[in-house]
């Protein structure tokens, strides 16, 4: 019986990703009667692959699209014909126990490529329940905020390191937190700076702490350049060389409800970005004050705030704060 690829081989693999889609990095993973070879794959976006060289075209019967597996006929160097098995990274646990089948069935057994591989998805169906990947417009309008601030300000600011201090996906009180600056990130589809907060301690500035606020305006757009995928695209090719940091950035975007399916389902908005402030919450910037405690029997307090008037921060200037407060691990 053939062995399934353990996390080394995987997370060697993920040390040498390409820089382009097109390209996967490879290893071994066995070789077929014939003489040809079986390859572990990892592109740019950390997907999983399991190349299988078959004759060909695919037959009419291609395997079952399920939430993060898909099976697709690729040309791998222009010439040789592969069964190309994707996973999701996220999915790394499920997937590796799966190609070991596929595996057993391909070079022990001898079976055929295509029918070996749509029998064994088949057999997997309970634990890869085909889905519609769901992300919500708020979600997504939100999200591709806090991605366009780590591209313009953290990277910039801090490298790779800076994924660790983005704590938006975990809900925290701000979107970013470090041990000298913190940064929230406040996204909106309105024609001005005008924002909801939702918490009264959400403007509050950490004792010893800066807080600046990010401002950003979008409109949504059929016709938009830009996209949460399009930005999670560009972040991973900045953070590519720290292996680490990479991971990391994609586990954080899988707990918010990202699949790979959602580039295909219709769900995806797309936006021009209006233009974007960077505010430093200071005392002359519209909140709560310091300390206030809402009324007794007073649960929760929504308010809005206009920033249109209020001075604003250079992009580089906010660098220079955040890699001066230099951001926590």
């Amino acid at each position: 019986m053939s062995d399934a690829p353990t996390p080394s081989i995987w997370a060697g693999l993920r040390a040498e990703r390409p820089a382009h889609d097109d390209a996967l990095a490879t290893a071994p993973a066995g070789t077929m009667p014939d003489g040809r070879e079986i390859l572990y794959g990892i592109d740019r976006r950390s997907d999983l692959h399991l190349l299988i060289p078959v004759d060909g075209g695919p037959p009419g019967d291609m395997p079952q699209d399920l939430q993060g597996l898909r099976g697709r006929h690729r040309l791998v160097e222009g010439q040789r014909h592969c069964l190309d098995l994707v996973a999701a990274a996220a999915h790394e646990r499920l997937f590796s126990p799966l190609v070991g089948e596929v595996l057993t069935a391909v070079l022990d057994q001898n079976r055929s490529r295509w029918k070996a591989v749509n029998s064994i998805i088949r057999a997997w169906q309970s634990a890869w329940k085909p889905t519609i990947p769901e992300m919500s417009k708020a979600v997504q309008v939100g999200l591709f905020g806090e991605l366009l601030t780590l591209k313009e300000i953290m990277i910039p600011a801090l490298g790779p390191e800076s994924i660790h201090s983005w704590s938006g996906p975990d809900s925290e009180r701000h979107d970013f937190v470090g041990p000298a600056v913190h940064l929230e990130v406040k996204t909106t589809r309105k024609d001005r700076h005008v924002h909801e907060i939702s918490r009264v301690d959400q403007l509050d500035v950490p004792e010893g702490r800066r807080l600046i606020l990010v401002s950003i305006l979008l409109e949504e757009s059929a016709a938009g350049t830009e996209s949460v995928a399009s930005k999670m695209d560009e972040i991973i090719d900045l953070v590519r060389g720290d292996p680490a940091a990479s991971d990391e950035f994609m586990a954080r975007m899988i707990r918010l409800g990202w699949n790979e399916e959602l580039r295909r389902s219709g769900q995806l908005l797309h936006f021009h970005l209006r233009g974007s402030h960077i505010y430093e919450v200071n005392d002359l910037f519209p909140r709560l004050p310091a300390g206030f405690v809402p009324p007794e029997g007073v649960v929760a307090i929504r308010y809005t705030i206009d920033l249109t008037n209020l001075p604003f921060l250079g992009v580089d200037d906010a660098i220079e704060v955040v890699r001066g407060g230099c951001c926590q691990d």
